[in-house]
């Protein structure tokens, strides 16, 4: 087969995922905890300034323009997440990749997965906390805080399972892209596109949630906390960004031929 016509940096990006995915998944329990709370941290940073980009707008939803900015902020805190090497969930749902080429058992990735949902749901819901206990949900940051997290309480089960899958297949290659950026500057602007699209669109990512919808209550959204409605966006998101991440990764390997070529 002649192969002329293939992407190399493509190909050398799927040759190294199921790797480098696998490798993730292998630290040391204690280390992969701390190191998802911190990305659940850089997450709900994004998150923050994401609000601050939608500031003074009152209850309203965001302007399409605003929704691009904030998304463009948002795209903060993955860029803290890759670089300083955290732990996030979404991220690891790419994890089936080397579980299916057999480089991962599945009983550790599904481990791995529950460790770092749970310490990315800790780091975001301190850093909610802190930031309301600074006042920084005080005017017109609180009113988008209500804003946005009212409106992922309303959806459906069903919109935001089918929101979750179009979220993280984006968040995924942002991911897959910044694996193989040799520099600083690749690796951001590998990570800036895909993540503004998502937040732009209002599409349904996890760890995202997981601070936006505490701050949401925290800033006094009408009705109060609504535990189990908090409870079934979180758990139905987070099946939506299984699918569309382990999809994106199967997809992405199989047509660079890496899925037959670590199967040999």
């Amino acid at each position: 087969m002649d192969d002329t016509g293939k992407d190399p940096v493509g190909e050398a990006i799927a040759q190294a995922a199921a790797e480098t995915l696998a490798a993730k998944a292998q630290q040391e329990w204690p280390r992969m905890a701390v190191l998802a709370v911190l990305a659940g941290a850089f997450i709900a940073f994004g998150s923050v300034i994401s609000l601050v980009a939608q500031s003074g707008l009152g209850e309203g939803p965001a302007t399409g323009p605003v929704r691009l900015l904030s998304g463009l902020a948002f795209s903060v805190g993955l860029i803290l997440v890759m670089i300083a090497g955290a732990e996030l969930f979404t991220g690891n749902t790419m994890m089936v990749l080397p579980a299916t080429t057999g480089a991962l058992p599945a009983g550790r990735m599904t481990a791995a997965w529950t460790v770092v949902w749970l310490g990315n749901l800790a780091g975001s819901v301190v850093v909610a906390l802190l930031f309301a206990a600074s006042g920084g949900l005080e005017g017109g940051v609180g009113d988008a805080a209500r804003s946005v997290a009212g409106e992922k309480l309303d959806k459906s089960p069903q919109a935001t399972f089918c929101s979750g899958i179009l979220a993280n297949a984006l968040v995924c290659l942002a991911v897959w892209m910044s694996m193989n950026a040799n520099t600083l500057p690749a690796k951001i602007l590998a990570i800036v596109g895909p993540i503004m699209l998502f937040v732009a669109a209002g599409l349904e990512h996890s760890v995202a949630n997981m601070s936006l919808i505490p701050m949401g209550w925290l800033s006094g959204l009408p009705g109060g906390v609504d535990w189990s409605s908090g409870l079934l966006n979180l758990l139905v998101s987070t099946a939506g960004n299984i699918v569309g991440g382990a999809l994106l990764a199967l997809a992405l390997a199989y047509g660079n031929d890496a899925l037959r070529q670590k199967s040999r």
